[in-house]
């Protein structure tokens, strides 16, 4: 049997200091219940106890105290931002069911030195969880020290290698030496190594102290000497007492199940998002129908009030191979829709499996004739669609031929308008900061299988329709809040119709010239290869050049640049020093020309070409609505916002991208709409007037900043003027 025996207070040091500027959105210091909190989360889970204890100070003065009244006096005052947080480590204790032990007049080491040394003596294998020196005196064969931010256990072993002397004799060790973190006096003059040499000749140090004489050094033998007292008192301080008066049952020791409610609800009020996930999920049954045949699928679809769900919406959800809908970085034109979920007249959950695949699978729906049947509700512009990433789903009906049409009310993009700053916006990771709900996450269902397709369909219609809820749940409690918040108008009139842009945007594609971009990515690898040749030229030798640890041989070994920085594995070959040494020697330039290139051809003109949909001819990117705290839109897979503009090679790239027959591509741009809102907003005169007069803006402020003529400002001072400007929207300055 194991039991962990944690030091509260030291640790609770241990984590204040170890995490920094760690808070709630309301500025409630957090970091030290984090660390804490993590800790027992590691111990949980790496090392399996039987069981777990923590103790803590008690604030009543102890017999130290009485006996050396400056004992601990040098300890600087505990910050502030630790005591706010106390209390609540002890409210996170609690809430993993951990007993807790503290007595008036008695230190923690006081308490874990009495109960270890009587669980111990029943056989129980201890561990204490603290970062205290004294706590070393406890180590015994049935007792070890654990370090959980070095994942160490010190043992008998370590304290003779690192002490000469038994675990026992810590409080000798430490009379001689002393302590200033608890201020400990010792004896000034002798440390570590003079003490290690004192005690491994003597068997205690009484026997040193009635052995004076025999110290050889005159000088030590006389601190010895003065100080006895000191030292008797020094070891009297040190040691821990190990007969506290306790009422001990064992059984409030053993590890119980925490309480997850609270544990969620403590994760939710100091915004632990990432340990939120660690609750189980809910397991709350929602009854579901899966239907496997058309005529029931008629019989349902003709059961549906039409009146009902145009008041309340057509609630669904489109599972696909990869979960796009359940997250927002997937391309939909690149998945398949694996089932359908929707919800008839507010009760009933169906689930239509269309593409599961796995031994003795339930016969499938045919997907056309789903749709055909389905397709004059999606299509029906009077019935609001209700749902999670409906452009998502959109661009997957739109593959399927079924342009959907009404009102779309999207979850996801309420949770976005409501939190910006989130990074994911799954439904789970909603209903978590909303409802206070654990629900299985789609990686979670999926597990190890490759694809939602292969989850059992009892398991896939069971999420899908647990989804659904949430849903429907969420709904009402984030519309709400849009209202209390003012975001109304920007949902229901720039966010929803926004969808059915991006939608026809995505769809649409954009296409490229393959011919080009293969004749460009010839042109690149002659030029790479020329420039190859000058670098084997002037390095003396052949080399991997795209290989840090042989670069790194060739610049700082063989020709003996100086070295600007150091990684774990030898010197940096990263960018900016290449840059620094480009200025005095040929080889790095031409290194940093062959990065360049190279990057250009690997990333953008070799790549592109391969994401081409075969069935369209065209790129389909994915325009994410709800990716940026700023309100911007981002494109992923592929990222179609990064495509080189500057130079030759920047402008035959995108030369590669092409219009279809009859058709250009305009390029066009906003004038500086951030600084316009600014300057409506705030209504600064300078800003107004160099508007008004169509001056270009950041010239206009590096002209004020600078104190210069509009005529004399560079683009360097423009850069700088620029950076200043949008620093001021978002907060940067």
């Amino acid at each position: 049997m194991k039991i962990y025996l944690i030091d509260g207070n030291s640790y609770a040091y241990r984590a204040y200091y170890a995490i920094k500027e760690l808070s709630t959105s309301n500025g409630v210091p957090t970091n030290a219940i984090y660390g804490f909190t993590n800790m027992l989360l590691k111990i949980i889970k790496d090392k399996k106890p039987d069981g777990i204890a923590v103790s803590f100070d008690s604030p009543v003065p102890t017999k130290r105290h009485k006996l050396f009244e400056e004992y601990k006096a040098h300890r600087p005052e505990t910050p502030k931002g630790l005591v706010e947080q106390m209390p609540h480590i002890r409210r996170m204790i609690s809430a993993f069911n951990i007993k807790v032990f503290e007595k008036p007049g008695y230190e923690a080491d006081d308490i874990i030195g009495t109960l270890s040394k009587m669980l111990c003596s029943e056989g129980i294998e201890i561990y204490i969880v603290t970062a205290d020196k004294d706590m070393l005196q406890l180590i015994d064969r049935g007792i070890k020290i654990y370090d959980p931010m070095k994942d160490k256990i010190l043992g008998e072993d370590y304290i003779i290698e690192k002490f000469g002397i038994e675990p026992k004799r810590i409080p000798e060790f430490m009379a001689l030496t002393g302590d200033a973190v608890d201020n400990i006096p010792g004896v000034i003059g002798i440390g570590e190594k003079t003490a290690r040499e004192l005690l491994r000749n003597v068997k205690s140090l009484d026997e040193l102290l009635k052995n004076i004489d025999l110290i050889k050094k005159d000088k030590l033998r006389m601190l010895i000497f003065e100080n006895a007292d000191i030292i008797k008192m020094s070891r009297e301080l040190a040691t821990i007492d190990t007969s506290v008066t306790l009422e001990i049952n064992k059984e409030e020791l053993i590890l119980k199940e925490p309480d997850w409610t609270l544990l969620l609800s403590l994760f939710r009020e100091f915004e632990f998002t990432s340990l939120m996930k660690l609750i189980p999920s809910e397991s709350k049954k929602i009854e579901y129908e899966i239907v496997s045949s058309i005529e029931r699928l008629r019989e349902i679809i003709s059961s549906i009030k039409l009146t009902l769900i145009k008041e309340e919406g057509f609630y669904f959800k489109i599972e696909t191979e990869y979960g796009g809908a359940s997250s927002t970085g997937k391309n939909a034109m690149k998945d398949t829709i694996v089932g359908v979920a929707f919800l008839t007249n507010m009760d009933g959950y169906i689930y239509i499996p269309i593409s599961h695949r796995y031994s003795g699978m339930t016969p499938l729906i045919n997907k056309e004739a789903l749709f055909e049947l389905i397709s004059p509700i999606l299509t029906d512009k009077d019935i609001p669609k209700v749902g999670h990433n409906l452009k998502y789903d959109t661009v997957v009906l739109k593959k399927e031929g079924i342009s959907m049409e009404g009102e779309l009310l999207d979850i996801m993009v309420a949770s976005y308008l409501l939190n910006p700053n989130r990074s994911v916006y799954n439904p789970e990771d909603i209903a978590l900061e909303y409802a206070g709900i654990r629900k299985k996450t789609f990686s979670e269902v999926v597990g190890k299988r490759e694809s939602f397709s292969e989850v059992p369909l009892e398991e896939a219609a069971s999420y899908a329709a647990d989804n659904l809820a949430l849903i429907k749940e969420l709904k009402e409690a984030l519309f709400k809040r849009l209202k209390e918040e003012e975001l109304e108008k920007i949902y229901f009139e720039l966010e929803m119709p926004l969808i059915h842009v991006l939608v026809d945007m995505e769809k649409a594609g954009v296409g490229i010239d393959i011919e080009k971009m293969n004749e460009i990515s010839k042109e690149l690898e002659r030029q790479l290869e020329g420039i190859q040749k000058r670098i084997y030229f002037l390095a003396g030798e052949k080399f991997n050049i795209n290989s840090p640890k042989q670069l790194s041989r060739v610049l700082f070994h063989n020709l003996g640049f100086i070295p600007k920085k150091k990684t774990k594995t030898g010197f940096s070959t990263e960018i900016s020093v290449l840059e620094e040494l480009a200025e005095s020697h040929e080889l790095p330039r031409e290194i940093l020309n062959y990065r360049s290139l190279s990057k250009l051809k690997t990333t953008y003109v070799d790549a592109l070409p391969l994401l081409v949909n075969p069935l369209t001819g065209r790129i389909h990117t994915s325009f994410n609505q709800t990716s940026t705290a700023t309100g911007r839109l981002s494109s992923s897979d592929p990222n179609l916002q990064n495509i080189p503009i500057k130079g030759e090679w920047g402008k035959q790239i995108r030369e590669a991208f092409i219009a279809q027959d009859d058709n250009v591509l305009l390029s066009a741009d906003y004038s500086q709409i951030e600084l316009r809102i600014l300057a409506h907003l705030s209504q600064d005169e300078g800003l107004l007037d160099a508007f008004r007069k169509d001056i270009d803006i950041h010239t206009r402020t590096a002209s004020e900043i600078f104190n210069i003529p509009l005529e004399k400002v560079n683009s360097e001072l423009r850069r700088i003027a620029k950076t200043v400007n949008f620093g001021v929207i978002y907060g940067i300055s």
